[in-house]
């Protein structure tokens, strides 16, 4: 019988097995192909929809600290010891008076809202009664009197500074030889209220024009880096009511309004400010700089940061990887989509709490868990230590360049001081206490505090 090669060949392999392909070794493996010893499904999930981050005040409060002391001896410069002296004047039938009029120190308060100088005037006066060449001085007196002048500290809603006050009260009298000359050195004070009221008025400065500065100084963009900067929209300006702290006289002019991020920035485009807005007396107790500012990113942004940071070396080490992390908002929390591998092989739904590391300059994910109601995980601590650990997003915009470029800004205010006033001003790195999920993504809520402050020492 003739067996054919075919049949022969079939028959040889029967009897002595076909060889085997080699085992590949696990590194030859695809990922998770060999390993996973647990597969979990998608299950729908419908996530809470979340509010948008409530709107961010901020504000740019401009201090006034002017040592109670420091004004005394400003004024006191400008108000001369000696007021008046006059020699043998006639004074009609009592005859001739000579006298001194020197001022005592000066005494400044804040009585309401209105600086107020006190100046105690004594008066050395002596009358004579000519006799020939001769004036025998028959009497000598020494009146004092109290002029009192004012100025509102608080501006009127135009930005302008109100009309001083200016009084004069005998607090001594003046009798010679039984004649009463009270009422004489009285009318004289008197007639002179006027034009150091007048004076006053004159020396007081026009600030709305400052103000005017100011404001359009604060719609010009602040730079935070080559592409982007921070556009300010203040919409407000407020003056808290004066008082006097620790010895020295403060108030504060403060403009608010929001602040955003532009990228690209438009630094070459015209500023055009918003028309000055009337004045608001305020008694708000917030002073200072405090500068609000929503950094966005969207949830595609936010993913694919969150899947590069898992696909790290130290992230992939273990026996359970996390191959893609999608995110989105659910209230208060992120909603996530993990697509799992390794031991644990599929999709998962969990949600977790962002959170901003200031160490790091990273939006983290903290206390992540599954959502109410689903099935138990398996091995739900170590996908939670896992993404807890490696997942993190940077933030679209670099801020350690704002602190600078803010500081510049507020010192700006400043120019044109007048002799013996200083400008302090300090802006410090940002703090970031808040992300907030949106519908369109994560809000970094970063705070910039500080103080501009003018000070007359």
């Amino acid at each position: 019988m003739r067996v054919s090669v075919a049949t022969f060949g079939v028959a040889v392999a029967l009897l002595s097995g076909c060889p085997k392909a080699p085992t590949p070794s696990s590194g030859g493996m695809p990922a998770g192909a060999d390993s996973c010893r647990v597969r979990v499904e998608d299950m729908p999930f419908s996530p809470v929809p979340p509010e948008p981050l409530p709107p961010q005040r901020s504000r740019v409060g401009v201090a006034v600290h002017a040592e109670l002391a420091a004004l005394e001896r400003a004024l006191g410069k400008e108000v001369p010891v000696t007021l008046a002296a006059e020699r043998r004047r006639p004074i009609g039938t009592p005859g001739e008076v000579t006298y001194v009029v020197r001022r005592g120190r000066l005494g400044i308060a804040l009585d309401t809202a209105r600086l107020t100088v006190k100046v105690p005037v004594e008066v050395e006066a002596e009358v004579c009664k000519p006799l020939g060449p001769f004036c025998p001085t028959y009497g000598r007196c020494s009146p004092r009197l109290l002029a009192t002048a004012s100025v509102p500290l608080l501006l009127s809603d135009s930005y302008e500074i109100g009309k001083s006050r200016v009084s004069i009260a005998v607090q001594r009298e003046c009798t010679i030889g039984g004649y009463d000359a009270t009422p004489q050195i009285k009318t004289r004070a008197q007639g002179e209220v006027g034009q150091v009221q007048a004076r006053i008025d004159a020396a007081m400065p026009a600030i709305r024009p400052s103000v005017a500065g100011v404001w359009e100084l604060l719609h010009h963009p602040v730079a935070l880096g080559s592409t982007t900067c921070l556009r300010i929209e203040p919409d407000r300006v407020t003056q808290n009511r004066p008082a006097v702290k620790d010895g020295a006289l403060v108030t504060e002019l403060g403009a608010e309004g929001t602040l955003s991020i532009q990228d690209p920035c438009e630094r070459s485009a015209a500023v055009k400010p918003a028309p000055l807005p009337r004045l608001v007396v305020s008694d708000a107790a917030a002073t200072g700089v405090e500068l609000r500012v929503p950094i966005r990113t969207s949830w595609v942004d936010v993913s694919a940061e969150l899947t590069r940071a898992l696909s790290s070396k130290d992230a992939t080490a273990g026996e359970i990887r996390v191959v893609k992390l999608e995110a989105a908002g659910s209230g208060s929390l992120v909603a996530m989509r993990a697509t799992l591998a390794g031991s644990i092989c599929g999709a998962a739904r969990l949600v977790a709490e962002p959170w901003f590391d200031e160490r790091t300059s990273r939006i983290r994910l903290r206390n992540v868990t599954e959502p109410p109601g689903r099935s138990q995980l398996p091995d739900r601590a170590a996908v939670a230590r896992l993404i807890e650990t490696h997942a993190a997003a940077a933030l679209p915009v670099d801020l350690s360049a704002g602190p600078a470029a803010l500081t510049a800004l507020v010192e700006g205010f400043g120019r044109d001081l007048p002799e013996g006033v200083e400008i302090d001003a300090k802006i410090t790195p940002s703090v970031v206490p808040k992300v907030h999920p949106e519908r369109e993504g994560l809000v970094a809520l970063a705070i910039f505090s500080g103080h501009t402050t003018f000070r007359l020492r």
